[in-house]
């Protein structure tokens, strides 16, 4: 029947299509963090084809930057992919309550044919949606349908309430939630306070025309985005931004509240086993296991390259307990470790290649020792 569970259905419909979008605003937010690190490698690439605009040149600099991109796990694209995904959904939506009014009226059409049914909705579940209301208009009603003053009020209350927090949201994007742009003519600045603007001032323009059932869907994405950015700000914020540096404050305080006492009789218990290696190696991994249940709840990467052994594991938490934090020692650091493994065992592997030549002489003249030893016991 008519009443308050149509309305109800709307505001349900937008929670579980953002819910089934949670992975993609997720892999928006880390893609997010990733071109913020790899912004320093754009901007020297940039500077390295300023002023070349031949097609190799192009090409290069383009190869060049999508390197930087998979390096660094981001892609400039995933930002759209949540905004994409709910595109069909709000036509949809539009159209159904559209169709509202000429369902109940029996005039409804599709390319001139007439239809006395939109999919599950007939004329009369059509009639119970239609006599749903939201501060006493209907569903299907813009503010150009003529409810009176009350009724004008109550799309003004919608649209300033969907225009306030679309603002708040960006707003709070800019001052927490992105590194400090000493440079006003910085494109993303510009981009940022364009959209602080415009994007509020495309939503009152679109509200006009709105049904109210569409401006119930609206306004409930606009709370759930306001919610997820003051989750994202507090949780995964952007690196350099002033919330990323309290964040990293507050996990580096918890963290060193127990593992500086923990790396001190650490440190007494291994001074103890002096040169015994399998001590050590068995201390070592005890520790380990050990440091890394603790370091759960600071959200410490634990995933290293499987060629680091355990006492360099142990010495990267060793370090964070002692050492100022710079950044979270999280999936991003960890990819840094690694590229800083893989390195070192590069640089190791080519020593080796340029020491091999050495050994073999020395091994060939042991060898000629030898034979030289033989040859004169026998003349003896």
């Amino acid at each position: 029947g008519s009443g308050v569970a149509w309305v109800l259905s709307i505001v349900l419909l937008t929670i579980v299509v953002r819910l089934l979008i949670i992975p993609l605003f997720l892999r928006q937010v880390r893609s997010s963090r990733g071109t913020q690190a790899v912004q320093p490698e754009m901007l020297k690439i940039q500077a390295k084809y300023k002023g070349k605009t031949d097609t190799v040149s192009r090409q290069k600099m383009a190869e060049e930057t999508q390197a930087h991109y998979r390096k660094y796990g981001t892609s400039p694209f995933a930002s759209c992919l949540p905004l994409l995904v709910q595109m069909p959904v709000l036509f949809a939506l539009y159209r159904a309550i559209f169709a509202i009014k000429p369902l109940v009226e029996g005039t409804y059409t599709i390319g001139g044919t007439p239809y006395s049914a939109l999919g599950p909705i007939d004329q009369a579940m059509a009639k119970q949606i239609d006599d749903s209301t939201v501060l006493g208009v209907r569903l299907s009603h813009t503010i150009g349908s003529g409810d009176g003053t009350l009724g004008l009020i109550a799309f003004i209350v919608m649209i300033v309430v969907m225009v306030v927090l679309q603002f708040l949201s960006i707003r709070m994007s800019m001052t927490k939630n992105m590194p400090p742009q000493s440079d006003p003519n910085n494109p993303m600045v510009r981009s940022q306070k364009m959209m602080m603007y415009m994007m509020p001032a495309m939503f009152i323009f679109s509200g006009l025309f709105f049904q109210m059932g569409l401006l119930v869907y609206m306004v409930t994405t606009t709370l759930w985005s306001w919610g997820q950015q003051l989750w994202t700000i507090k949780v995964m914020p952007t690196p350099g931004s002033p919330a990323y540096f309290e964040l990293v404050g507050k996990r580096e305080e918890k963290y060193k509240e127990w593992a500086k006492p923990f790396f001190a009789d650490y440190d007494s218990e291994r001074a103890q086993l002096a040169s015994n290696e399998d001590a050590v190696a068995d201390l070592d991994s005890r520790t380990l296991e050990a440091v890394q249940k603790m370091a759960k709840p600071q959200r410490v990467a634990s995933d290293f390259p499987e060629s680091m052994g355990e006492a360099d594991r142990v010495a990267i938490y060793r370090n964070l307990a002692s050492q100022e934090w710079t950044t979270l020692p999280d999936e991003q650091w960890m990819r840094g470790v690694k590229r800083a493994t893989e390195k070192a065992n590069d640089r190791k592997a080519q020593a080796s290649t340029r020491e091999q030549p050495r050994r073999m002489t020395k091994e060939q003249r042991r060898r000629a020792a030898e034979r030289e030893a033989e040859e004169q016991r026998e003349a003896e």
